[in-house]
């Protein structure tokens, strides 16, 4: 893993030779801190009960128990948990399950963890969502569950909420508080293009190259707790957009930022 991270960490520093106002290095710091949190069995043991007490009072997530007495550092032994995976749309269907009714249970499950519970399953991908009848969601792997600090869990609410207003200059102090710099030479239009994908939007931007470009510019303004939760929330947003596209996820979220 260490000798992988350094070979991108080196084509990293080649792109920056080639394309200076492109800085990639944050992408390899993100990597290096969430990796080795990753490959710790006993700190997801403890993750996977902390979430799992968090959510005991929903039936409708189910979080599979941790076999304490089978798991050491290199093994982690979990009760067995089945279900239709969440982008398996015909199964689902097949099962009963409506995938609307799907998609809103999803954003608000992790609404409910991101703004309530202050414990967050972060690596929503689609293999590690199982879903079963009722709907219930499954929530698989938790190498990436983790506590959120109250004062990122605030700044996140604001940035909802300044986005639902259409407030750009509290949408702005609200990145420098989760830890963006915003200095005068910050691509302001490009990190809210960002701000805008993660949190569930599109880049509004026709020539996808341009974007990329400046997307590329801009990561390197962004701290790896920044990315982690983005990242969450847009797997979150592909898979609603599967499921049901007309789903707001952006107005679900704003019924727990209301409430605190």
């Amino acid at each position: 893993m260490d000798s992988d991270l350094d070979a991108l960490e080196a084509a990293f520093e080649t792109v920056v030779r080639l394309e200076p106002e492109i800085d990639l290095q944050p992408v390899v710091d993100y990597l290096r801190w969430t990796l080795p949190v990753e490959l710790d069995f006993r700190r997801e043991a403890e993750a996977t009960g902390e979430l799992r007490r968090a959510l005991s009072d929903r039936d409708d997530i189910l979080i599979p128990e941790v076999i304490e007495d089978l798991t050491t550092e290199r093994l982690l032994v979990m009760e067995l948990a089945d279900g239709v995976k969440i982008t398996d749309i015909e199964a689902l269907v097949e099962a009963g399950i409506s995938p609307r009714e799907l998609a809103l249970l999803l954003n608000d499950a992790y609404a409910d963890q991101l703004f309530r519970r202050g414990v967050l399953h972060a690596d929503p991908h689609p293999g590690n969502l199982l879903v079963q009848h009722g709907p219930r969601l499954v929530l698989l792997d938790h190498g990436l569950t983790l506590a959120l600090e109250p004062s990122f869990i605030a700044t996140l609410e604001r940035m909802v909420s300044a986005m639902m207003g259409g407030d750009l200059e509290a949408l702005t102090q609200a990145l420098g508080e989760a830890g963006v710099p915003m200095g005068e030479d910050t691509d302001l239009t490009a990190l809210l293009q960002v701000v805008g994908v993660l949190l569930g939007g599109y880049p509004g931007e026709r020539d996808l190259g341009r974007f990329g470009r400046r997307l590329g510019a801009s990561v390197r303004d962004i701290p790896p707790g920044v990315l982690l939760v983005g990242r969450a929330i847009g797997l979150l947003d592909g898979i609603t957009r599967q499921l049901d596209p007309d789903v707001d996820a952006l107005e679900i979220v704003a019924r727990y930022t209301s409430t605190l």
